[in-house]
């Protein structure tokens, strides 16, 4: 009965360090995650600038820009 009982606190003290590791590499995960989105996003608004400098060329407002200043 003892022999059992040490194995099962042992089996315990096992997955609780295993456990410990799983959140660990989750919080790194999510970081990473993180770091990703706030490139995808930079890009994102990247294109949506570049998109409206390219319509704010056809349209002319730059040239109008130039001239008032």
């Amino acid at each position: 009965m003892n022999d059992e009982l040490s194995r099962m606190q042992l089996q315990l003290d096992k997955h609780s360090g295993q456990i410990a590791k799983l959140f660990s590499k989750i919080d790194d995960t999510n970081l990473c995650i993180q770091k990703i989105n706030t490139s995808l996003m930079q890009i994102k608004w990247g294109v949506f600038g570049a998109f409206a400098w390219y319509i704010i060329g056809q349209v002319g407002i730059i040239e109008a820009m130039r001239l008032a200043i």
